[in-house]
């Protein structure tokens, strides 16, 4: 297999390169990310744009798969509001969020925040039922989680 060699505009370019390629080395990030990287390692702008151009002709980076992959491993531990909140923390568009939440559901088909509900309430109240909670506890785990982003339809079809 023949390797092709790439023609880096200077040195500086050269090195925004390498040091990019050894930040997605370590874990993915999303293209704002690695420019806030790459910046807070003083290279020019021009530098940061030729090495961001490089690693996204490659497919290093892809904002997409980045936000499935987060939205798919946190879904049943966080909120949808919880996951929109970081994603764009990370600079996530809108457009790739819509996208994303739109395919917003587990392998059977029933609601991931509905299951992390379940599976926080369970962690809370320690094995016990709740049914067996008073009208002020219910209402105090329900506000803890309506804090945490679920909505309120979901969080009254765990406590009845």
């Amino acid at each position: 297999m023949e390797q092709q060699s790439v023609c880096y505009p200077d040195e500086e370019s050269k090195k925004a390169t390498e040091k990019a390629m050894a930040l997605l080395l370590h874990k993915d990030r999303t293209k704002r990310e690695l420019i806030d990287k790459l910046r807070g390692a003083k290279f020019s702008d021009d530098a940061v744009a030729f090495a961001l151009e490089y690693v996204i002709s490659y497919g290093y980076i892809d904002d997409l798969r980045y936000a499935r992959s987060y939205t798919d491993y946190h879904k049943t531990s966080k909120s949808k509001r919880q996951i929109r909140q970081k994603l764009k923390e990370k600079g996530i568009s809108d457009d790739i969020l819509a996208d994303v939440f739109s395919e917003y559901l587990t392998e059977d088909g029933t609601d991931p925040e509905e299951v992390a509900i379940r599976a926080l309430v369970e962690k809370r109240l320690r094995g016990v039922d709740v049914s067996a909670l008073t009208y002020e506890e219910k209402q105090k785990q329900m506000r803890y989680l309506a804090g945490k982003g679920y909505p309120t339809d979901l969080i009254r079809r765990v406590f009845p």
